[in-house]
């Protein structure tokens, strides 16, 4: 019996240092990974992702607009990453005017300008709270800076004229001017591409701050809802409306464009 006991115990030991072995050299081997390559994101069976890209389409307080975006892992639990944005950004003040004509399109009054950003940024993504299992969700912060073009396009409208011995007015298409164009003729809108050869372009730089929540139960694919706030600011004050009362000193337009966002991405890793 006592034979027995001891055997019994050599064996507990044995057991307790061949544990420990192997959990040592398990350190051991993710010590040299991390010594010697990038820390990656991995799924449930240990296949490693180092890249990823997805497509995005945004709303955000001032327009909306979508996105392409890159990254690249820099730890297990960061990734470096570049994005290119465009988006509509609207002045807080527009409201949209129909005319009495039925097949009129609607307007903005007193718009001179309508404003397209293009933005390039580069930032940094970082886990806050890990999947606990592939079909849960998974929280990242992730801050972004770069440049932005504002782009701006004139706006054209469609003008009623009075035509002598005709109960009929003519219809045609000019530049809005508020002092010529009033409620009185303007008929509606005039086609998107008319002035898209007088553009004009304002630079300008770009930031945002986001919490990403990534879902799904596929490792090889990126689906994420992100929210957060951005911020354009240009170099001069952009013409969005048309500023009618110069004498009051007082300007409707803005240099900064502040507002929230949520934004729906797609994509995969490899």
């Amino acid at each position: 019996m006592k034979g027995l006991i001891k055997l019994i115990y050599c064996a507990v030991v044995l057991l307790f240092l061949a544990h420990g072995a192997f959990a040592q050299d398990d350190r051991e081997k993710k010590e040299e990974i991390i010594g010697n390559t990038p820390l990656v994101e991995t799924n449930v069976v240990g296949v490693l992702y180092e890249h990823m890209m997805s497509v995005g389409f945004f709303s955000h307080s001032n327009g909306f607009g979508m996105n392409y975006r890159r990254g690249k892992n820099t730890s297990g639990y960061s990734k470096r990453i570049f994005e290119i944005e465009a988006a509509t950004i609207k002045h807080s003040k527009e409201y949209k005017v129909y005319s009495p004509t039925q097949e009129s399109k609607g307007y903005i009054f007193g718009k001179s300008n309508a404003l397209l950003a293009l933005r390039g940024s580069i930032g940094q993504q970082r886990v806050i709270a890990s999947k606990t299992d592939m079909g849960g969700i998974e929280i990242r912060y992730i801050y972004m800076a770069g440049a932005s073009m504002g782009i701006l396009k004139p706006v054209y409208l469609k003008i009623e004229k009075d035509v002598p011995h005709s109960s009929l007015p003519k219809i045609s298409i000019e530049k809005y001017d508020p002092a010529k164009h009033g409620i009185h003729n303007i008929n509606g809108k005039a086609p998107t591409l008319r002035g898209i050869d007088e553009l004009k372009l304002i630079p300008g730089g770009f930031a945002k701050f986001g919490l990403s929540f990534e879902y799904g139960n596929d490792p090889t694919s990126v689906r994420t809802l992100e929210a957060g706030m951005m911020l354009d600011a240009y170099y001069k004050t952009v013409p969005i409306m048309y500023d009618i009362n110069d004498s009051d000193g007082y300007n409707p337009n803005n240099q900064f464009f502040f507002g929230f966002y949520v934004s729906l991405n797609y994509g995969r890793r490899w």
